[in-house]
């Protein structure tokens, strides 16, 4: 099989190059995408580097995409920025490697190219801002390119404040339904009893005080996206009804025996754990399935503290347009601060401190942002010395043992059980790993 790699900065060329050919490819490597065209009808995969010296490669690989060169595509990129993301998965790419990755994600994502059928959409639009340079939103920006190119249905979960809505609009403002509505629907906001009225619409008279006919918001939304946020506040009982609507996107207003049909994409969001929820039956499972076609997850902002930066630069450039502001930046104490604190409620939270900080600087630089002295993290240091002094001397010998089996299994938890990609993170090798599971969970 051969494998072309596109990438100017030739240490990184190399090692790609040296890890493909050992495990059998034949690899053409290119600093630059001048002779591209050229090689590209004798190859199986092409990986790009999204940033090339003198050209974006989602540009070079879109007007390959215009000539009918459709070769599997994998983007490489040692940035994290949402809108080359979206467009590259937009762009009908297999996977999008983040600088550094492993051996193993990258013979991974070379096999899903060769096995995956193509699917590109290059359209796009840039009217929603979305920051963040961690790997975690990286994630979510992959899967929201995904989301873009289809009509499946798409649950957003993460705490308040993560920006749920902000994800559904970016998702909304690069479909196809970019030029049709977007409704929301803010579930705890509706009374129960009107709930069915307010997402279906009625007739005149179908209740006392239903004077005239009125659009439900699976109506209003015809054509464009329905968000329904909080899904997971709505009750058991309306559950059923709000059941048949997304599997038959059809609906009866109210007092109506005329079927109404929509043509809408559905996305749902919560902050609650929905899993969980099924297995208490507080929640329907055949629901729960059809709303997670596509599951994007937010990680709160205290688990990227490498957002947090990004997005004090972005809210203090917003603040100054919208508050009339001079503010040039922010002090390192200042932001050392903010990084140290736990953002119970994330990015929303952060929005506010910075817009009050912004308007009490007014020009100069931020000195001081003003959060919770209660909530700021507690260094390793800290935590593992409160540990070792809440533990009886006769358990010590464990200790070690019980905090490196808790961080492991914590990995895998976050990481869906993921062993290759936990080892990766902890510097060891997966067969290490699973050793040193066995090991530990010995009694």
């Amino acid at each position: 099989m051969r494998v072309i790699v596109v990438d100017d900065d030739y240490g990184a060329l190399y090692s790609i190059k040296k890890v493909l050919s050992s495990s059998g490819f034949e690899v053409i490597g290119l600093q630059s995408p001048v002779d591209l065209e050229e090689y590209i009808p004798y190859a199986d995969v092409l990986l790009m580097d999204i940033r090339l010296e003198k050209e974006s490669g989602i540009n070079v690989v879109e007007k390959l995409r215009t000539k009918g060169f459709n070769i599997p595509i994998i983007f490489i990129t040692a940035y994290t920025d949402a809108d080359a993301v979206v467009r590259a998965s937009k762009l009908g790419a297999v996977d999008i490697l983040k600088k550094p990755f492993g051996k193993e994600d990258l013979l991974k994502a070379i096999d899903n190219a060769v096995k995956s059928p193509l699917k590109v959409d290059t359209a796009y639009s840039k009217e929603f801002k979305v920051v963040g340079s961690s790997k975690a939103m990286f994630e979510v920006f992959k899967k929201v390119g995904l989301a873009c190119c289809n009509d499946m249905n798409v649950l957003i979960t993460g705490e308040t404040g993560v920006g749920k809505e902000v994800i559904a609009k970016l998702i909304h403002e690069n479909s196809d339904r970019r030029d049709k509505p977007f409704v929301i629907i803010h579930c705890p906001a509706i009374p129960w009893d009107l709930f069915e009225a307010e997402l279906f619409g009625y007739v005149k008279g179908a209740f006392t005080g239903a004077i005239a006919d009125k659009k439900g918001k699976a109506q209003l939304a015809e054509g464009g996206v329905l968000f329904l946020d909080e899904i997971g506040d709505v009750p058991y009982k309306l559950q059923a009804k709000l059941l048949a609507f997304v599997e038959r996107k059809t609906f009866f207003p109210l007092g109506s025996s005329k079927e109404v049909k929509a043509d809408v994409r559905l996305i749902f969001a919560t902050n609650k754990d929905l899993k969980k929820m099924v297995e208490e039956g507080k929640f329907r499972e055949d629901l729960y399935h059809r709303i997670s076609q596509i599951h994007i997850h937010i990680p709160p902002l205290r688990e990227r503290k490498e957002d947090i930066k990004p997005l004090v630069e972005y809210f203090i450039n917003l603040a100054n347009a919208e508050l009339g502001t001079s503010v040039e930046g922010v002090k390192d104490q200042a932001l050392n601060k903010l990084l140290k604190y736990t953002f119970p409620g994330n990015v929303r939270e952060l929005k506010n401190i910075v817009y009050k900080a912004v308007l009490e600087t007014r020009f100069g630089k931020i000195k001081d942002f003003e959060v919770s002295q209660t909530k700021t993290v507690l260094s390793l240091e800290e935590i593992l010395g409160q540990i070792v002094d809440a533990t009886p001397e006769e358990e010590l010998p464990n200790l070690l043992k019980d905090i490196e089996l808790c961080v492991i299994k914590r990995l895998l938890e976050k990481y869906q059980g993921n062993k290759s990609k936990v080892a990766s993170l902890l510097g060891i090798s997966r067969n290490t790993l699973e050793s040193r599971l066995r090991t530990l969970d010995q009694p």
